[in-house]
């Protein structure tokens, strides 16, 4: 929230501060401007004139000061802008946690009148607040703060604490239990602190903080899980704030006297392998030392004194889960009983149909950081069989497990189940990797049915090449100086082999007897544009052999399509879905939710005509178009788009 106030000042002609000045300048003005001159004057009255600069200022609360007790301290930035706010940062500390509590930024405008001229300020301030609680015994440094806003950046001086120690006490005490080590990366980890208390010292007890420095690790993350039976909440001081974990109590008894335990617990998880160390957890507590009651009858205390009780400092190996030996079928998963799910959201599918896969993991582990192995590894799928996504999912994590979801297609007609996924982890009571193995799925794969030449029906009345072939009836006779016989079939179809004799029609010149242009100048053009083709055709064969099937088979996909088009016989819609999932079939690649869709459709059509047609607004007569204008449309231009692009791709190789 900012807060904004303004204020006036009317200031008279006769304030003598004012007439002093005025009169100082009268004096000198003569004198600098023989000695300066014009300039110097200008420069001087700039540099003498009020700058607002940016100031910063830590304050803090007075002392003394003592080892576990907060300690306000605040950061004032002065005459920044307002937008954007400044930016600020400590500097490191030792001996000392500091913690960030909040900014409160204000405004203030001031209005002056000095004989009869109005001038106005503009303050802006933003107030930085900050716990900061010693956690030994002397002094410490605090480093200059650093308050960056565009351009402009400030520091602090840096200055010292004094914090005065407290003696311990046998009434309170605080432990720390963890497991023995090494633990690995991604081992969860269970931690348990507890906090037990003199019940005399308890009936006295003002406030307590505990303070666990293992829980502010950067190396560390921990998870809270409640426990079945909680009856209170333990608070512990950390660098985010005040953290309060539900907690069990109970009675025990510290040197033989009755004390209250309070425990409570968290999951550690280490994530990087480095070692931990940390400083021994500590307990501060207030105790009143006199009473006197209230006007309620209640107990007030008249003074304090304040005790502490230090645990045992923490050093623990983390090492990394082991290389030797690790499966491929290995995600990072560390823990015990893992387990793997896989569904299928069909089973009966077209070649190069989607196939979506959910898998479900579950285990007592760090699901978080547990993925899914490369799904083209060992014991996973064959990628000559399915086509898989490059890269593994990201899942989900919830009060069930972890989720993922995968859409694969089959490229092989002849799969028959989704396999027994293999899934791998790390056991850390054991020390050993384990594989557990999902159930697999039946499916029934559709071949794509592809139509060779023999399949073409032939158009009554034309006979083949072959057929066309006539025979000779005389041998051509032998040429000169050749003693092999040569027997050749000629296609005598439209062939005139007669020899002109006439010597004057063989050496006429056409030019001469005046040749018509009109047939001469369209038949060089005609021999050119040949040229030309030839030309294309040979870059086209020196193209990508790839690309030239890859256009083949599009070609032959569009004529399949265009066909179905012309069927009014009932059966386009099958024909259309054949034609995309052969396309789909011979080119993986291609395969796309817009092809899915229009599968999705032709299938609807075939399956269910009469609500797809009345759908679609088409006529209900035989006879009439069975697939819509729109989705013929969308065919051609999914088609069309490839094979413009190929033609492009051919014309620039």
């Amino acid at each position: 929230m900012v807060k904004r106030k303004t204020r006036t000042s009317l200031i008279g002609p006769n304030r003598e501060g004012t007439r002093c000045d005025v009169v100082m300048l009268c004096v000198w003005q003569p004198v600098l401007l023989r000695s300066l001159g014009v300039a110097s004057v200008l420069g001087l009255m700039l540099l003498a004139a009020p700058a607002v600069a940016q100031d910063v200022q830590v304050q803090i609360a007075r002392g003394p000061y003592y080892v576990g007790e907060a300690i306000e301290v605040q950061v004032v930035a002065s005459d920044f802008e307002e937008e954007p706010p400044p930016e600020i940062s400590p500097g490191p500390l030792e001996g000392g946690r500091l913690r960030y509590v909040g900014v409160s930024p204000s405004t203030s405008t001031s209005i002056s009148i000095i004989n009869g001229k109005m001038s106005r300020v503009h303050e802006v301030t933003f107030v930085y607040r900050y716990e900061l609680t010693g956690t030994r015994k002397g002094r410490i440094q605090i480093s200059p703060f650093t308050v960056v806003q565009s351009n402009t950046s400030i520091n602090t001086r840096s200055f010292d604490v004094a914090v005065e120690g407290v003696p311990e006490t046998n009434d309170v005490e605080v432990a720390l239990e963890l497991p023995e080590g090494p633990i690995f990366v991604g081992q969860k980890v269970p931690v348990a602190i507890e906090f037990r208390i003199n019940r005399q010292t308890q009936k006295d007890l003002i406030s307590y903080q505990v303070d666990v420095p293992l829980f502010d690790s950067p190396t560390l993350r921990f998870l809270d899980e409640p426990p079945p039976r909680t009856d209170t909440q333990l608070e512990i001081q950390t660098e985010a704030g005040v953290l309060r974990l539900p907690a069990v109590s109970s009675e025990t008894q510290i040197r033989g006297r009755p004390a209250l335990v309070v425990r409570a617990e968290r999951t550690m998880i280490a994530i990087s392998p480095e070692e931990i160390r940390a400083e021994a957890p500590k307990v501060f507590i207030s105790q009143g030392a006199g009473f006197r009651r209230d006007v309620f009858n209640q107990r007030r205390p008249t003074s304090t004194e304040k005790f502490m009780a230090v645990g045992r400092p923490v050093r623990l190996e983390v090492i990394e889960v082991p290389r030797t030996g690790r499966p491929a079928s290995f995600a990072g998963a560390v823990g015990a009983g893992f387990s793997l799910e896989v569904d299928a959201d069909r089973s009966v599918v077209q070649l190069g149909e989607p196939i979506m896969l959910s898998f479900h993991l579950r285990g007592n582990g760090d699901l978080s950081s547990a993925s899914l192995p490369a799904l083209d590894a060992e014991g996973l799928f064959d990628p000559t069989r399915f086509r898989i996504p490059q890269d593994s999912p990201a899942g989900i994590v919830d009060e069930d497990g972890k989720h993922f979801e995968v859409t694969l297609r089959v490229l092989d007609a002849g799969v028959r189940e989704i396999p027994a996924l293999a899934y791998s982890w790390f056991d850390a009571e054991s020390r050993r990797f384990e594989t557990t193995r999902s159930r697999p799925i039946a499916l029934s794969v559709g071949a794509a049915e592809i139509i060779g030449a023999d399949s073409v029906a032939r158009r009554e009345g034309v006979s083949s090449v072959a057929e066309t072939e006539v025979k000779a009836a005389d041998r051509p006779p032998e040429l000169p100086g050749d003693g092999t016989e040569r027997s050749t079939k000629l296609s005598l179809t439209g062939a005139n082999l007669a020899v002109d004799r006439d010597l004057t029609r063989l050496l006429r010149d056409g030019r001469m007897q005046g040749q018509n242009l009109v047939v001469t100048l369209p038949l060089y053009t005609a021999g050119l544009a040949f040229l030309a083709l030839a030309g294309v055709m040979a870059r086209r064969r020196a193209a990508d052999p790839r690309l030239r099937e890859r256009t083949q088979t599009l070609t032959q996909a569009e004529r399949a399509i265009t066909k179905a088009f012309g069927r009014s016989d009932g059966g386009g819609p099958a024909a259309l879905g054949r034609a995309l999932r052969e396309l789909v079939a011979a080119l993986p690649n291609e395969a796309s939710a817009e092809f899915d869709q229009l599968i999705a459709e032709c299938d609807t059509l075939r399956f269910a005509p009469t609500a797809a047609r009345s759908e679609s607004g088409l006529a209900a007569a035989e006879g009439g178009p069975t697939i819509p204008p729109d989705l013929q449309e969308r065919a051609r231009r999914l088609i069309a788009d490839r094979m413009n692009r190929d033609g492009d791709s051919l014309e620039d190789s």
